[in-house]
């Protein structure tokens, strides 16, 4: 029987023992559980990543009780995960099809699409991907997150 990856029905963390922080939300568009996050005006504030951009903290969380689907609001209080384990994200492949073991970055509102060389050495890398997602697609995948 092929055996393969189950993502969670209801949860971002599919396997590890992340760092877990608590920021509170300063910019609310597109804030959903699996986008990245960086800070915002104040180190204790954050706001979903842009497409390309270093400096991710990690992956916004699914609070208990709460369902995936969740949108965080202004001044919510939110769990971000970061350091080695495997996550839940969504993915905006774009024109170019992300496949197993490709390398990701930032995409537009806090979603991850495959790496490209500038950012790369840009240092914009936040994890690998473990599924694949066809081209032209928004899509959830399991990721072994990096930051």
């Amino acid at each position: 029987m092929p055996q393969g990856l189950i993502q969670p029905a209801n949860g971002i963390l599919y396997a590890g023992q992340p760092l877990v922080r608590e920021y509170e939300v300063k910019t609310a568009t597109s804030c959903f559980p699996g986008r990245l996050v960086t800070t915002d005006t104040n180190e204790w504030d954050i706001k979903v990543m842009i497409s390309g951009a270093a400096g991710a903290l990690g992956v916004l969380d699914v609070e208990p009780g709460n369902l995936r689907a969740y949108s965080y609001d202004a001044a919510d209080q939110a769990r971000v995960l970061s350091g080695p384990c495997i996550v839940l994200m969504t993915a905006d492949s774009g024109g170019t099809a992300i496949t197993i073991g490709t390398v990701l970055m930032p995409a537009n509102t806090g979603m991850v699409m495959a790496g490209t060389a500038a950012g790369i050495a840009l240092g914009a890398q936040v994890g690998i991907a473990l599924q694949a997602v066809a081209a032209m697609t928004k899509a959830n995948l399991l990721v072994l997150l990096e930051i």
